[in-house]
């Protein structure tokens, strides 16, 4: 860029002009020495430039003002600046300077616009550490006013666990080390933290810091989910890995406790030993499920559920698994929606939110369960861009109990996360919450602040109300038989357990060991054979091609699907509205569900 020459003028004490270098164009030298100093000042000018004059005429001390004239129809801006010019300690004259700063104005007011306009977040530091300048964008993501922001330590917006980190970059940055790709977190105004990274260098002359940064908080929740879900399909690939055996396990060991405790009725001290290891094999199925339910690979068996009723027949529970000295209550909204869910996960859900809220408060406290109907903007799946409400049903629980600080709440849903001893919890109660509500296409937030309790919002599509024979059924008392059942079980020790609990209520058993070996005894069989209790999953032939085989044969057999663990490819291939029977179960359910399905 061109810089024009400076305008260089002695002039006296009475402000006349004694010598020039050069003028602007259409003006002459000889013309203008000898004049007014003032008279060369634009008319707008004339008074602040014999102000300044006089006033270095008087004080001896410098001074500088700006003029902005018009040139040729060019508008031009001028830097003047008015020295003194002394002789034997006497002020005689002044020496003005003038400069054309026009191209310089317009570069700094491109400088400052671009500054305030800017996308990114851009902030100037000095070696101290205090925020010299920064732009609106960076204000506005932070939910301050320009205002609040400068003149203050940057280190007070860092989150403290990355203030190390961010002085020691800061350091490396005023030896002479740009950095670019640093990661931290500042304080919202709210009291969140976002991500932020950024790109800083040093001003070698003044040591200031300049630095720009982008908000990368929402990529890094996104990775973060990413990384959350693979996580729960990693153990969930190894849940669903180890389900089927590790369940068939626990049915033989369920199965044989439940028969030995029957014959132990007269001596208490081995009942006793034998209801311990029943206790400890339905604790071990317990977190079979969980695992299964929070990586999503949990059968569901939805039906249309009044949120309402299902909270009320569970509070007589939730008030023996909290103490006394927290109060428990239930607001439910009168009028609620139903919702398509499975009632047992539904009930997992709450009870865990419970248990969850119970932990959170060392002193009385109080948990308030609360029902509502409400309407939330939902993206339209094949419209991107699009939303529209959808009516969701919303539970929530809230509790008066210590709070949540944000580093805690952000990671609560992760599995095997856990705040508290090692003996209090297995980091799985929230993780299970959040994969059933997911799974049920519904929504799980989190409010909290430390000392201020914490509140769980559980949102769950409605649903229309169920039609008579839709309605869920309440479970009829397990009765004795005296039908014929196939049972095929490739599992010795469940297939011996299961058969014997059947003979016990009176039932007729045929026992195969496999899927092929189901088919040869019902053709070798001349009686009547009344259901077939299939394993799902069996080698060589698995337990729905057994059942296409087994009623091609008989029309009239009826089946009962019993299943430690199946992924959901196999269950796609399940009859319509075929329940099942899932590992372990007790003798109770085993009979129930026998005498259902012959009856149904």
């Amino acid at each position: 860029m061109a810089h024009a020459v400076d305008v260089i003028g002695v002039v006296d004490g009475d402000l006349r002009i004694r010598y020039l270098n050069w003028t602007t164009e259409g003006l002459r030298r000889e013309d203008m020495v000898g004049g007014n100093a003032i008279d060369l000042a634009p008319p707008d000018y004339r008074g602040i430039a014999e102000e300044t004059y006089r006033g270095v005429l008087r004080s001896g001390e410098g001074a500088q003002f700006d003029i902005v004239s018009e040139v040729a129809g060019t508008v031009r801006m001028w830097d003047v600046r008015v020295g003194p010019i002394r002789f034997q300690e006497a002020i005689v004259g002044l020496i003005i300077t003038t400069s054309d700063v026009t191209e310089q104005r317009r570069a700094h007011a491109d400088r400052d616009r671009f500054f305030s306009l800017s996308l990114d977040m851009l902030v100037v530091a000095n070696p101290d550490g205090y925020l010299k300048r920064v732009n609106s964008a960076f204000s506005r993501a932070l939910g301050y006013e320009v205002r609040d922001c400068e003149g203050e330590r940057f280190i007070g917006f860092v989150h403290p666990d990355d203030a190390e980190s961010t002085r020691a970059a800061f350091t490396a940055i005023l030896r002479g080390v740009p950095t670019e790709g640093f990661e931290n977190r500042y304080r919202h105004a709210d009291g969140s933290y976002r991500t932020l990274s950024w790109r800083a260098t040093r001003d070698p002359v003044t040591r200031d810091v300049y630095a720009v940064a982008r908000d990368i908080t929402e990529r890094r929740d996104a990775e973060t989910r990413l990384r959350h879900a693979q996580k729960m399909e990693a153990v969930g690939q190894l849940a669903g890995g180890v389900a089927h055996d590790f369940n068939n396990l626990l049915q033989a060991i369920l199965g044989h406790t439940h028969l030995a405790i029957a014959r132990a009725a007269g001596d208490t001290d081995l009942s006793a030993h034998l209801a311990d290891v029943r206790s400890a094999a339905e604790r071990a199925a317990d977190l079979t499920r969980q695992l299964l339910t929070f990586s999503r690979r949990q059968t569901l068996q939805p039906v249309a559920i009044d949120l309402n009723e299902v909270t009320l027949g569970l509070m007589p529970m939730l008030q023996r698994l909290i103490p006394a000295s927290i109060a428990i209550d239930f607001i439910p909204r009168a009028g609620l929606p139903f919702v398509n869910a499975d009632p047992t996960q539904i009930e997992q859900v709450i009870v865990n939110l419970c248990i969850n809220a119970r932990d959170a408060m060392e002193n009385p406290g109080r948990v308030v369960l609360k029902t509502e109907d409400v309407l939330l903007e939902r993206p339209v799946a094949d419209a991107p861009g699009k939303t529209e409400p959808q009516r969701y049903v919303l539970l929530s629980v809230a509790d008066t109990g210590t709070g949540m600080p944000p580093e805690i709440r952000e990671r609560i849903f992760e599995p095997f996360f856990t705040t508290k001893e090692p003996q209090r919890g297995t980091g799985l109660g929230l993780a299970t919450v959040f994969g059933i509500v997911e799974q049920h296409q519904g929504l799980v937030e989190v409010q909290s602040q430390v000392g201020e309790g914490t509140t769980f919002e559980v949102y769950l599509p409605a649903t229309s109300a169920p039609a008579a024979d839709e309605a869920p059924q309440r479970p009829r008392e397990p009765s004795p038989g005296n039908e014929t059942v196939l049972v095929a079980e490739d599992d010795e020790f469940v297939r011996r357990a299961v058969v014997e609990m059947l003979q016990q209520a009176g039932y007729r058993t045929l026992l195969a060991i496999d899927g092929r070996d189901a088919i040869r005894l019902l053709d070798e069989h001349d009686g009547p054979v009344h259901l077939a209790l299939l394993d799902v999953v069996m080698p060589e032939l698995g337990g729905i091609d057994t059942w296409e085989e087994l009623r091609r044969r008989r029309p009239e057999l009826r089946v009962l699907f019993a299943s430690g663990y199946a992924d959901a490819r196999v269950m796609s291939r399940l009859p319509a509205g075929t329940k099942i029977l899932g590992k372990p179960f007790d003798l109770n359910e085993l009979l129930a569900r026998v005498r259902e399905t012959l009856d149904g």
